[in-house]
């Protein structure tokens, strides 16, 4: 063991040390009632933080998987131009034509 660790060991005994001291001192000073008060306001506020974090822990995973889910839509999307792409330019025609007859459509120009 080094003489810095015991150092360090020591400054944190007498932090410790010190902090209680306060505790004792505020309890004699103000009474146990503002004690019992500060502990549960920073009780709360550590539950709140908690909430907070683990609300924000949630909705990181959220964006995550719906970032990797667009992801992978946009990879087959590249993947199935590809595989069109391939196909010879009359084919290709042929097989946009299709494409274009098969869909409805949903937006007459002379329906508005």
């Amino acid at each position: 063991m080094s003489l810095d660790t015991i150092l360090a060991a020591g400054q944190a005994l007498a932090a410790v040390h010190t902090a209680v001291d306060q505790v004792i001192n505020a309890a004699l000073f103000y009474g146990p009632g503002v004690l019992a008060l500060t502990a549960t306001v920073a009780a709360f506020r550590v539950c709140a933080w908690a909430a907070d974090r683990y609300h924000q822990l949630v909705q990181e995973r959220a964006d995550r998987r719906a970032y990797t889910a667009r992801a992978f839509r946009l990879c087959r999307v590249a993947d199935s131009a590809d595989a069109v792409m391939t196909i010879p330019a009359d084919d290709l025609n042929r097989y946009l034509d299709n494409k274009l007859a098969a869909t409805p459509d949903l937006a007459p120009e002379e329906g508005r």
